[in-house]
C-alpha cells in the first residue's frame, strides 16, 4: 500500500471516529430506549412526588412549603436514575458484550464516546426534568422560586448530575460486568436517595448516626434548608459548596483510577472482561 493510500485511510478513520450529531443521536436513542431508565427517570419521580404530597401535604396549613420541599427532593432522583444508573448499566453492557471495544476498532476514542454519552445524558436529563416540573407544577402547589434561587439551583443541579455521571462511568469501567455494576449502582441509587431525604424520611427524622453520614452529601443540605431560599429567604452556602466539592473529587478520583487501571492493563476489555495481575 502506498504512503498516499495509508494517509487517506488514516484520515477516513479519523473522520469516522470523530464526534458527530449521528453519534450523539445514537447515544440518546440508546439511553432513552431503556425501559428501566424511562421508569425511574420519568414515571417514578412524578408518581412518588404525588404520593408523598398526598401523604404529607396539609391543605389547611403549609401545603405550599411541603409540596415545594418534596418537589426539590424528588427532582434529584432523575439524574440518579439516568446519569448514574442508566449510563452505568448501559456502558457495563457495552463492555461485557464487546460493543465498547468494537467502537474503538472503528476509530472512536474513549474521550469521544464519553463526550457523546455525557451530552446525550444531559439532553435526556433536561427533557425529563422539564416533564417532571410541568406535571408537578400543574398538579401541586409548588412555590415559584426567586431568580437567584432558580439560577443557583440550576448550576448545582447540573454540577451534581455531571458528577454522578462520572461516578457511574467509573464504576462501570472498573466492574466491566452488568451484574456487578447493577448491584453497586442500585445500592448507591437508593442509599443516596434515603440519605438525601427522597424516600419519605426527612433528614431531621433520621437517627443521629445516619444523619451525620447524610450531612456529608450535598442533597442533605438541599433537602433540609433550600426550601426557604427557594422562596426568597436566606441560605448558608458553605456546607453545600464543601459537600459538593467533596462529591465531585470522589467521582473524578474514581474515574481517574479507572482510567489508570485501564491503561496499565489491569482491566481487560472485550466480552466478559476479567481482572488479572
Amino acid at each position: 500500500m502506498s504512503v498516499t493510500n495509508i494517509e487517506v485511510k488514516e484520515e477516513t478513520q479519523k473522520k469516522q471516529g470523530a464526534f458527530s450529531l449521528k453519534l450523539l443521536k445514537f447515544e440518546l436513542v440508546n439511553l432513552s430506549s431503556s425501559i428501566m431508565v424511562l421508569i425511574f427517570s420519568v414515571i417514578y419521580p412524578i408518581g412518588m412526588t404525588l404520593l408523598f404530597s398526598f401523604v404529607f401535604g396539609t391543605p389547611e396549613g403549609n401545603s405550599t412549603e411541603i409540596h415545594t420541599r418534596i418537589f426539590l427532593q424528588m427532582i434529584f432522583t432523575i439524574p440518579l436514575a439516568s446519569m448514574l444508573m442508566g449510563n452505568a448499566l448501559n456502558y457495563a453492557t457495552e463492555i461485557e458484550n464487546g460493543s465498547a471495544l468494537r467502537t474503538k476498532l472503528f476509530g472512536f476514542k474513549d474521550k469521544t464516546m464519553l463526550l457523546a454519552k455525557l451530552l446525550a445524558n444531559l439532553i435526556f436529563l433536561t427533557i425529563a426534568v422539564g416533564i417532571y416540573s410541568l406535571v408537578i407544577g400543574l398538579a401541586l402547589d409548588v412555590a415559584a422560586p426567586s431568580v437567584g434561587a432558580l439560577f443557583t439551583f440550576i448550576i448545582f443541579f447540573y454540577i451534581f448530575s455531571t458528577a454522578v455521571f462520572i461516578l457511574g462511568h467509573a464504576i462501570a469501567t472498573m466492574c466491566g460486568r452488568f451484574g456487578v455494576t447493577f448491584g453497586i449502582v442500585m445500592a448507591l441509587y437508593f442509599g443516596i436517595m434515603i440519605l438525601g431525604g427522597s424516600m419519605g424520611i426527612r433528614p431531621d427524622q433520621m437517627p443521629n448516626g445516619m444523619r451525620h453520614i447524610a450531612m456529608g452529601l450535598p442533597l442533605y443540605w438541599i433537602a433540609s434548608y433550600f426550601t426557604d431560599f427557594w422562596k426568597g429567604g436566606s441560605f448558608d452556602f458553605v456546607p453545600l459548596i464543601l459537600t459538593t466539592i467533596g462529591f465531585v473529587i470522589l467521582s473524578v478520583g474514581l474515574f481517574v483510577l479507572a482510567v489508570v487501571l485501564k491503561k496499565k492493563g489491569k482491566i481487560k476489555e472485550g466480552a466478559r472482561p476479567v481482572y488479572y495481575d
